[in-house]
């Protein structure tokens, strides 16, 4: 299958999930963490956003938000819920592939806040640190792979979308600052701060 080929089966797959389910737009817990890190002043970048109820909390706090994702379903329903609440100005949906839409490195050291929920794509980590300004902050959730999996030699292989707990501050580039690692039930978070 091609790269292109992927794209789209992925794209179908997500406006499938999104269609026909009623949006909660309730932000996501790890938004409170972020904003109480103390992010400086400027824009943020959310991947894999969808429909965010976290994009919409950002925004009512005043910041300008861009969210990548590769649903049209989920990014028209985000929009249409920032048009009714009057945010629509300081939200810009992009429908893209995270880690192919940072990387030409045009957004690099871009955003004072860089924020993935529940996904998990090495490149897009990589390129979403890149894209965090010097003393800006890293918020990331993955879903989590079981640590026992190395254990196991006649399971299946792990799940490519998941990682270890541990794994998001194993892969920060030099400089950063991990302000806070946890694991939940079924994910793994990371809080770190750029260098400068």
């Amino acid at each position: 299958m091609s790269a292109a080929d992927s794209a789209a089966d992925d794209r179908r797959r997500w406006n499938e999930r999104y269609t026909g389910r009623v949006p909660s737009f309730a932000p996501h817990p790890l938004v409170a963490d972020a904003v109480a890190a103390g992010p400086p002043g400027g824009p943020v970048l959310e991947l894999a956003g969808g429909r965010s109820g976290s994009a919409l909390a950002l925004a009512d706090a005043g910041r300008a938000v861009t969210v990548v994702d590769v649903s049209d379903v989920a990014l028209a329903q985000l929009q249409e819920e920032a048009a009714r609440r009057g945010r629509d100005a300081r939200i810009t949906c992009v429908r893209a592939d995270a880690a192919a839409y940072l990387a030409d490195g045009t957004h690099a050291g871009g955003f004072a806040l860089v924020l993935a929920t529940r996904f998990w794509d090495e490149a897009a980590f990589a390129a979403g640190a890149r894209a965090v300004a010097p003393g800006g902050v890293l918020a990331w959730e993955a879903l989590r792979q079981d640590e026992r999996q190395d254990e196991r030699p006649d399971e299946p292989a792990p799940h490519p979308y998941r990682i270890p707990h541990g794994g998001l501050s194993a892969r920060l580039p030099a400089g950063f600052t991990v302000l806070a690692e946890q694991a939940t039930g079924t994910t793994t978070r990371l809080l770190a701060r750029a260098p400068g």
